[in-house]
C-alpha cells in the first residue's frame, strides 16, 4: 500500500455522508474433535468453506465506521453471532460491513472477508 497526497476533497470532488451502514456477523459452529478442515462440498460459492451463518443487521445512528466496528466486536462479546446465541460452540467468527452513500442504491463493501466467497474472488476482501 502506497500514501501519497491527493487533491483536496472539498473543493476538487463531490463527496457526502454515509446514510447507513449494515452489519453481517458470520460464525462456523465448533466441528467434532477429529475433524481438522472445515468442510468443502457442493455449494453456489465453489472452494468456500461450509457451515457458516449469518445475521444482518442495519444500524441506527452510528456516526461513522468506529461506531460500526464496536458494535460488531461487542455484539459478538456479549454472544450475539447467530451460533453463539443458540448456545452453540463457535469455530470461527468474521463481520463484514458495509455503508450506503446518501445518493446511492447499491452497499458498498467497506471492512471484513465473506468467508462463504472464495479466498480468490473478486468480490471478497483479503482476510486479515
Amino acid at each position: 500500500m502506497d500514501g501519497r497526497p491527493a487533491p483536496d476533497v472539498y473543493d476538487d470532488e463531490p463527496w457526502e455522508l454515509v446514510a447507513a451502514y449494515r452489519v453481517t456477523l458470520w460464525e462456523q459452529p465448533a466441528g467434532l474433535p477429529n475433524i481438522e478442515q472445515p468442510a468443502r462440498g457442493p455449494s453456489p460459492f465453489p472452494g468456500a468453506d461450509m457451515g457458516w451463518e449469518e445475521m444482518t443487521f442495519e444500524l441506527a445512528g452510528a456516526q461513522d465506521v468506529r461506531d460500526v466496528i464496536q458494535w460488531a466486536e461487542t455484539a459478538f462479546a456479549s454472544g450475539g453471532g447467530p451460533v453463539n446465541r443458540r448456545g452453540v460452540p463457535v469455530q470461527d467468527r468474521e463481520y463484514v460491513i458495509y455503508a450506503k452513500s446518501q445518493s446511492g442504491d447499491g452497499w458498498l463493501h467497506v471492512a471484513g472477508w465473506t468467508p462463504v466467497l472464495s479466498s480468490e474472488s473478486a468480490l471478497n476482501l483479503r482476510r486479515l
